[in-house]
Formats: structure tokens, C-alpha cells, sequence
């Protein structure tokens, strides 16, 4: 296939930013789109385990705080939730298969971040952050939920197949991906478990030092013309 056949199979103001990006070069264009894809590929492996350990230690400690294995159901009669997130716990209740468990399961990362809000901050008595024992002192609830939403918006772009590979002037960059990849081994460390539980996943690090040599070259070439 060649470029063209991409093209029309991508579409082209998708591959567009990766041919400006590599100085109209074609083929270093599907050359970056394709490891665009590669580090979406495992991070989004680790952002799965990063939404397991997030979503069942907010569950743990509601549980034990409501002294309810279905707190979730209980409390959005309660007005613990905003209306906005209300829906999906409705819609799940009413399934047959329905369970306290099941509804852990099928809520989204967005409704687990919104736990951080003022809102359901202040509805939990402001006893959330006990799930991160290790978390460093001044970390707040405004920030956790600043940085969650961090995590939960670079999520939503892999889920979408949007780039991650540039920064906001549209140039190849490492620098949000190294951003990101710090705050889950943050937010790991503040749960106060080793992030050895990551082992057996494929991690990112590999392919943000391809995406730098990659820039390097690209900037080398440039400036050797």
C-alpha cells in the first residue's frame, strides 16, 4: 500500500498533522502514525490496570465507610452523585444480571475521577484521600482530581485513536506522554504499592524513547539541509 491508499483509508486531515509534523515525508509520516499507535497500544494496557486499582480502592473504602456493599446504588438516591453521572448507575441497577460488582465494573473512569469533585468530596465527609497513604504532603482534593482528569482525558484520546505523539504547537514531542506516564507512577507510589503489580504488562517507556530518537533524527535531517 502507499501513502494514498492510507490516505483514503485514514482520511486525510488525519494524516495530515503526521506529514506536516515530518516535513511532508510520507513515508516518515506513516512511519510516526504507526508508533503513535504502538504507544497508545501499552499505555493503554497500563491505564487499564492504573482504572482497576483506582475504581475498586474508591469502592473498598465507601463500603466500608457506608457499611454498604451497595453503596453506589444506595447513595444515588442520596444525592451523592451529580445528576449527570446519576444515569449510568440507574441504567445498570436495572439490568437483571445486576450486582454491587457488576456495577464496579461498568462504570466508566470519568465516573471514578468525579469522586474527586468537590461534590462527591464533600458528600463522602472529605474522607476520600485515605485511599492514597503514601500520598505527599499539601496534595489536596482539587489537585487529585486536576491530575485524574489528566489521566482520564490522555485515556479518552487513545480510546478515540487521537495522536499523542505532539505538543499543542503540533511538533513531535515526548513531553505530554512523559508527563502522563509520571503522574500513574505518582499516583501508584501514593497508593503504597510497588509498581512491580506492573510486570507483566507491556510498558510505555520503550516507546517514548523511540518517539525521542525519532524527533532527533527528524530535527537532524532538517537541519542537515
Amino acid at each position: 500500500m502507499n501513502y494514498d491508499d492510507y490516505e483514503d483509508l485514514f482520511s486525510k486531515p488525519r494524516l495530515d498533522k503526521y506529514k506536516c509534523a515530518c516535513n511532508e515525508d510520507e513515508q516518515k509520516a506513516l512511519e510516526l502514525y504507526m508508533l503513535n499507535i504502538e504507544m497508545s497500544k501499552t499505555f493503554f494496557g497500563v491505564l487499564s490496570l492504573f482504572e482497576i486499582v483506582l475504581r475498586n480502592a474508591i469502592d473498598k473504602h465507601y463500603k466500608r465507610y457506608f457499611s454498604d456493599d451497595d453503596w453506589i446504588s444506595n447513595q444515588a438516591d442520596n444525592g451523592f452523585f451529580p445528576e449527570h453521572k446519576k444515569t449510568s448507575v440507574y441504567r445498570e441497577r436495572e439490568k437483571e444480571t445486576y450486582s454491587p460488582d457488576s456495577m464496579v465494573s461498568a462504570l466508566s473512569l470519568g465516573f471514578w475521577t468525579e469522586m474527586f469533585s468537590s461534590h462527591c468530596f464533600k458528600k463522602g465527609n472529605q474522607t476520600l484521600l485515605k485511599i492514597f497513604p503514601n500520598k505527599q504532603k499539601g496534595v489536596n482534593q482539587k489537585l487529585i482530581f486536576n491530575e485524574l482528569k489528566e489521566i482520564r482525558d490522555f485515556r479518552n484520546r487513545i480510546a478515540h485513536h487521537e495522536s499523542i505523539c505532539f505538543n499543542k504547537q503540533g511538533k513531535i514531542s515526548t513531553k505530554y506522554v512523559q508527563y502522563i506516564w509520571g503522574l500513574i507512577l505518582k499516583y501508584i507510589g501514593f497508593f503504597g504499592i510497588s509498581d512491580i503489580f506492573l510486570q507483566n504488562v507491556e510498558l510505555p517507556i520503550s516507546d517514548i524513547r523511540k518517539l525521542n530518537k525519532f524527533k532527533e533524527i527528524r530535527l537532524t535531517t532538517l537541519l542537515a539541509k
